[in-house]
This record gives structure tokens, C-alpha cells and sequence, in this order.
């Protein structure tokens, strides 16, 4: 009967300390640089929120969106050192960190972010040559906005020489490039100063998709115009540090994998849908919202196509596969073809 005691006893003792493991809850830090209002906030918020009631509270998420860990650029590292568990990556933030990822920001190659969602997390393109520039983090989803437009505080953009000599805020150093060859002059500042910086006149104008300047950064009240031209998207990921995610147990692990897991058009079509609220927010600010003519819109994609070519032979020649990964990507995008908003 002793026996008997003893070995109920223990069955007992390790039934319990089986349930406390699996009751044992898991805090983590998502960083972002962007602000709440933002259209992927707000979806990162929901991502957290199901996360916790998947794994029934042994997962649990604080949210600091608005760069309340620093700005824009900061945001790889403080994943990569383990300052937050998962951070929101601009590619762009850092020039000559991500070269051949930020081959997919250069002009016209997309015309909505479901398709360049789509095209940016194709398994042999990462494989082959984006997942190895992401070094010291786990990446858990590539990301890319809807093209982006551009909105002047004062006038409008009709013609390409309606952008000599302007301050321009660039999304990322391809679009600084971009703006140099438009005769423009690039003016670096956070997204969330340009508000502020079109106020007091230190930008005349700036490059973001119709969410940013509708919804995420409220600039309706600043810009008399945008011009509807699609110049460029531009390249985020959701990032974790790898002791993070090494430290949980194996079924959380799968649960986080598996939420990313084929919704690459799906996150890409929020993003989307974000553009169109944008584009309304925008109009009802009495932003008067226009179309280059035709012509002009030839030239400024022959100018967009020549920067591109800069960028790739600039790659090249430092014995990277700039022109493959070009290659790729257009190859992809017609694969996957013209979807979502933007693509007319």
C-alpha cells in the first residue's frame, strides 16, 4: 500500500508540474516606430490579441507603436539584441543594409501591396536571396505598402518640372534617388515629423501611399494636392529575436509560424483597403487629388526606369546579384499579376 501511495503520489506531482508548464505564460514586446492610427498598427494589434486567445493567455503582447524605442532605423537592431522580443523593419531606414531587398522599393514595379506582398514572400526569392541579408533575427513576414503617390502642400504636380527644386521627403533612399533624378531635392526627416515639417514650410511636399498621409500620419490638412502616379512601394518585415522565439515551447512556436503561414494576400489586401480609406480621408480634406496626362506620365516612369538601372548596376559592381533579383521580381509580379487597389 506504501508503494501503491507512493507511486499516486508522484503520478500526481508530475501531472501538476506538467499543467504549470503548460500554464506557464509568456510576456513579449512588439516595437514599432509607427503611429497607432496606423492601418498595419492596428493589424499588428489584432495579430497579438489572437495570438493570445489561440494559446488560451500563455502568450501575452505589449504593444509600443509611435518610436517609443527610438526611430525608424534603430528598430532591426533592438529585435536583433533582444531589447523587444518583435519589431516593425523599415529596409529602407538603413541604406546598404538590405541591397538586395530594397531592389523591390525601386519605381513602378508594383501597382498594389497585395501584389508586392505576394511577390516579396515567394519562397525561392527568399530563399535564394533575401532571408540571407536578415541576419541575427527570425523573420516572420515581408511586408510592402501600396505604391506611393505624391502630395504637395502648395500647388500641384502635373508635370515633372513641377518638382524641380522642391523639398521632398523620400519613404526610403530609392525614392531619395528618385526624387534627385525628378530635379527635386530629398529632405530626410521621420515619418512622423512630416506633418509639421509641410506646416512651417520645411517640405513643399512628400512621397507616401494614400493610408500614410489619409489615416496613419493625418496630413490632409497640410496638402492642397496629391498626384496619383503609384511611384514606388516600399519594403517592411516583422522581425524577432531568436532566442525569443527559441525560448518558447514548441506548440507556441507553431502557433506563431503558422499564423503567417499562406497570408501574404490577405495582410497585403488590408493594406489596401487602408489606401482607399486613405485616398476618401484625403478628399474630404478637400485635397484636390489628380492625374498626370499620359505623356507625362511616360516620362516620369523612363525617368524611374533609368534610376533603377542605376541602382542595379551600382549592385553589380559590388558582386552582388542586383540584376537576378530584378529580374525575379518582374518575372513574379506577372506571374502573380495586376491585383488589389492601384492596379488599373
Amino acid at each position: 500500500m506504501k508503494a501503491l501511495k507512493s507511486l499516486a503520489l508522484a503520478a500526481t506531482s508530475a501531472l501538476a508540474l506538467a499543467t504549470g508548464a503548460a500554464a506557464e505564460t509568456y510576456n513579449m514586446t512588439i516595437a514599432t516606430y509607427i503611429t497607432p492610427l496606423h492601418g498595419m498598427s492596428r493589424w499588428l494589434d489584432a495579430w497579438a490579441a489572437d495570438m493570445t486567445e489561440k494559446s488560451d493567455g500563455r502568450l501575452q503582447f505589449e504593444l509600443l507603436h509611435g518610436a517609443q524605442m527610438g526611430p525608424p532605423p534603430r528598430y532591426y537592431d533592438i529585435a536583433r539584441n533582444g531589447q523587444a522580443d518583435i519589431t516593425w523593419v523599415l529596409h529602407g531606414a538603413t541604406p546598404g543594409r538590405f541591397e538586395l531587398t530594397e531592389v523591390s522599393n525601386m519605381p513602378f514595379l508594383f501597382c498594389s501591396a497585395e501584389q508586392a506582398t505576394l511577390v516579396l514572400n515567394n519562397a525561392e526569392l527568399r530563399e535564394q536571396y533575401l532571408d540571407e541579408e536578415h541576419r541575427g533575427v527570425k523573420v516572420l513576414q515581408l511586408f510592402m505598402h501600396p505604391p506611393g503617390q505624391v502630395h504637395m502642400s502648395e500647388g500641384e504636380v502635373r508635370s515633372i518640372d513641377d518638382l524641380e527644386g522642391k523639398a521632398m521627403r523620400p519613404a526610403s533612399a530609392a525614392v531619395g534617388q528618385l526624387i534627385n533624378a525628378l530635379g527635386g531635392k530629398p529632405v530626410g526627416m521621420p515619418p512622423t515629423e512630416m506633418a509639421e515639417g509641410l506646416q512651417k514650410g520645411t517640405l513643399d511636399g512628400t512621397f507616401i501611399d494614400f493610408g500614410g498621409a489619409g489615416i496613419a500620419f493625418q496630413l490632409g490638412p497640410h496638402l492642397a494636392s496629391s498626384t496619383e502616379i503609384g511611384a514606388y512601394t516600399s519594403s517592411f518585415a516583422l522581425v524577432m529575436n531568436p532566442d525569443s522565439y527559441a525560448e518558447l515551447p514548441e506548440d507556441l512556436q507553431q502557433l506563431i509560424d503558422e499564423s503567417f503561414a499562406g497570408r501574404s494576400a490577405e495582410i497585403g489586401k488590408v493594406w489596401d483597403d487602408v489606401d482607399v480609406a486613405g485616398r476618401n480621408a484625403l478628399e474630404e480634406a478637400g485635397v484636390n487629388i489628380i492625374r498626370m496626362s499620359a505623356e507625362e506620365e511616360a516620362r516620369f516612369r523612363d525617368i524611374g526606369d533609368q534610376v533603377t538601372q542605376d541602382y542595379v548596376t551600382k549592385i553589380d559592381g559590388k558582386d552582388k546579384p542586383g540584376s537576378e533579383v530584378l529580374a525575379m521580381l518582374r518575372a513574379l509580379a506577372e506571374e502573380v499579376g495586376p491585383v488589389g487597389f492601384g492596379c488599373r
